[in-house]
Parts: C-alpha cells; structure tokens; sequence
C-alpha cells in the first residue's frame, strides 16, 4: 500500500465543476476509463493524478489549458483558527 502523499490539494472546485457537469465520482470515473475507488482515492488525497488523468478530466469537464492548475493544483491550506476575544472597558 502507498503512503498517503505529504502534500494535500483542495479538489473543491473539481468536484463542483464535476456536479455542475452533473457527473458523480462513479460516473465521471466511468467516463475517462478508471475504476471508481481510484478516482475517489485521488479526490481524497490518498494518491496522485498522472498527467493522462488529468487531461481526460479536463476533456470530460471542459477545462481550459490554463484553468488547469486552480482544479488540480491548489493547494490544501490547514484552517487553524483563534478566537480573540477583546474585553471592553
């Protein structure tokens, strides 16, 4: 089994372009010729897209050559938040 890798992307913006496109992970997998559970073990970080992947996904959903990076490779921030509370008086 391969370890999950160090860095993660926000799919986020896929997945509503995959909606929009009315297309599920198993649908979409279907499509560009992938087994469902490796889709998802790519939407979920678990593994990587290859560059084939990626293009066939950017056929399907009709991407733009230069739309490209913010679906694929926008990074995963971690949302660490504080809370400051600011006493009046």
């Amino acid at each position: 089994m391969s370890e999950k890798p160090r860095e993660e992307f926000d799919y986020s913006l896929l997945m509503k372009r995959m909606a929009k496109y009315r297309f599920n992970i198993k649908s979409l997998a279907a499509e560009i010729g992938m087994d469902r559970g490796s889709l998802g073990s790519k939407l979920k970080n678990q593994t990587r897209f290859n560059q084939s992947q990626i293009a066939n996904i950017a056929g399907v959903l009709d991407l733009k050559t230069k739309e490209i990076p913010a679906y694929f490779f926008t990074k995963n921030v971690e949302k660490n938040s504080q809370i400051v509370r600011i006493k009046k008086g």
